[in-house]
């Protein structure tokens, strides 16, 4: 087997899948929903997307029709008007509703109030907008077994929730402060996380609380940004500040979760749908979290909205905003040169190329390519446009993978591999079995996987999957980026042309076959990042 740039690739054999069977259920009666967002915090560090995730989740709410709609955002998120406004709506809505809550804003801890009650020792709770540390501002915060209590009054009522928020640890991969980053929605004052509470205004749990918080509630479908050990990033999506987890919920609730286009979106459609596209649109940095786990048949939303049509296969190419690193003079020469691009600052970089360092990064804080040389230099110039054209199929990618996506996962995990480690990627979730696989090296070179003539692979792979591809991280280092495409018909003509072009930088090409091959195909695409580095 040829080794692609980066990586060397032997094909694991397929798994077969079945195609998952998803209950019909009836049209249950409405949907209502509490949705806060706060950016403005009077005591600790303002975060910049929250509100932007609040309004989007609140337009989606309106488009599927719901009418009993509370917002918060900013100043107005005060505990006890949050507090209220739940116990209406409960009050207002029939046993067979369901309810959405969504919290995007800070999220802390502080040690358990009540010894023995947490496994982690920790309590949970959510920052409220004139939240303070210490003293009477302490009350302004909800606690994780408050939460408990108002989503068991809720029963039999079908509940949401949203937690677009995280508490503490580290992201899966070290983050380079080349890159501009919005931040985390971890509690902060002064730089430092608030991890605990002084002269608390709230009293201690009462023993009912802490016993709903300990039990399982069947009605409840709760999604955590993150796991409890990982911090939950803002993230430039669309040109806006976002939290990914409520951007995913928000399309979730536009159709793009309704994977057999039956109207209903499931547990299961959900989970999957926010995992894939959270994953996909991060780089696998962040990976969101859902209890409880099974029953991926039960209906959630229902109905649902249409599922809007893409009016084309790829959306537009736009300009990739780079931020260029070097002496002005330098840099003004090197953007000149530069095609399919806007020079911009360092909140708004896409791409940061680092002229003198040779490497670019990407504003995730992954290094995509090392290009050590003169920056001058024609062939230095001409690598460097190779990872920017790259990068921008891998950015229409993403966005027509959004409405039909294939998940892709590594495994054993998504971090930066060194040479000599062998990783696998996963792909499932295809409804077409016509399958083709390349991977686009750092700089934009293209190497053709699937289907290989002179491995007699089969045009069509089981529905659903899995399908697993093992890999060894040889050098070059940087991000490769495996592009999946599955279809219900052949896909003999997009694969010839592609495999005209193994070897060759041609990202801009990709684009221009896919187009001309596919345009009018139910087709779906996956794409995922892996990474590797020398460090």
């Amino acid at each position: 087997m040829r080794r692609p740039a980066g990586l060397a690739i032997a094909f694991a054999a397929a798994v077969a899948g079945a195609a998952l069977t998803m209950a019909a259920a009836p049209a249950r009666a409405e949907i209502a929903a509490l949705v806060i967002g706060i950016d403005r915090y009077t005591y600790i560090n303002p975060l910049q997307g929250a509100v932007n995730d609040a309004r989007d989740i609140a337009d989606a709410l309106k488009g599927l029709g719901v009418k009993k709609l509370r917002l918060f955002v900013d100043g107005d998120a005060e505990r006890s008007r949050i507090i209220r406004a739940w116990r209406e709506l409960v009050a207002e809505t029939a046993p067979d509703s369901t309810l959405v809550l969504t919290f995007a804003g800070h999220g802390a801890r502080q040690p358990e109030r009540v010894p023995g009650s947490e496994a982690d020792g920790k309590d949970e709770f959510l920052v409220l907008a004139d939240f303070a540390p210490r003293g009477p501002g302490t009350a302004q915060r909800l606690t994780d077994d408050e939460i408990a209590v108002l989503l068991k009054e809720a029963a039999p009522r079908r509940v949401i929730f949203i937690s677009d928020s995280c508490h503490s640890g580290t992201m899966t991969r070290g983050f380079d402060d080349r890159a501009g980053m919005l931040g985390t929605r971890a509690a902060k004052i002064d730089g430092k996380p608030v991890d605990g509470i002084e002269e608390d205004a709230l009293p201690p749990p009462t023993r009912a609380a802490l016993q709903a918080e300990a039990e399982e509630q069947p009605n409840v479908t709760f999604f955590a940004a993150v796991a409890d050990h990982e911090l939950a990033p803002e993230v430039m999506i669309n040109r806006k500040p976002r939290g990914a987890l409520s951007w995913a919920f928000a399309n979730a609730l536009r159709g793009q979760a309704d994977r057999d286009g039956d109207g209903i979106v499931t547990k299961g459609e959900l989970e999957t749908h926010i995992r894939g596209a959270v994953r996909m649109a991060l780089e696998g940095r962040q990976h969101p979290q859902v209890q409880p786990r099974g029953r991926g048949e039960v209906p959630l939303i229902d109905p649902v909205a249409s599922k809007p049509k893409p009016p084309s296969l790829l959306p537009a190419a736009g300009p990739i905003p780079l931020r260029i690193l070097g002496k002005p003079a330098a840099v003004k020469i090197l953007a000149a040169g530069m095609s399919g691009v806007e020079t911009v600052g360092k909140e708004d970089a896409a791409l940061v190329w680092d002229s003198a360092g040779g490497e670019v990064v990407s504003s995730m804080g992954d290094v995509l390519a090392s290009i050590p040389g003169d920056p001058m230099a024609a062939e230095t110039r001409r690598r460097v446009q190779g990872v920017i054209d790259k990068w921008s199929l891998v950015v229409r990618v993403k966005a027509a993978a959004e409405s039909r996506s294939l998940a892709l996962a590594v495994e054993p995990g998504d971090r930066a591999y060194r040479k000599g480690e062998t990783v696998s990627l996963d792909i499932r979730g295809n409804a077409g079995t016509y399958f083709t696989l390349i991977n686009l090296a750092a700089d934009g070179t293209l190497n053709y996987l699937y289907p290989l003539a002179e491995r007699n692979d089969p045009a069509q792979i089981p529905r659903g999957g899995p399908y697993r591809l093992a890999l060894t991280v040889e050098p070059p280092f940087g991000a490769d980026h495996f592009l999946a495409i599955a279809s219900p018909r052949p896909m003999a003509a997009l694969q010839r042309d592609l495999a005209a072009l193994d070897g060759k930088p041609a990202a801009g090409e990709v684009a221009t076959l896919l187009t001309r091959h596919l345009t009018g195909q139910p087709v779906e695409f996956g794409i995922h990042g892996v990474y590797s580095t020398a460090r």
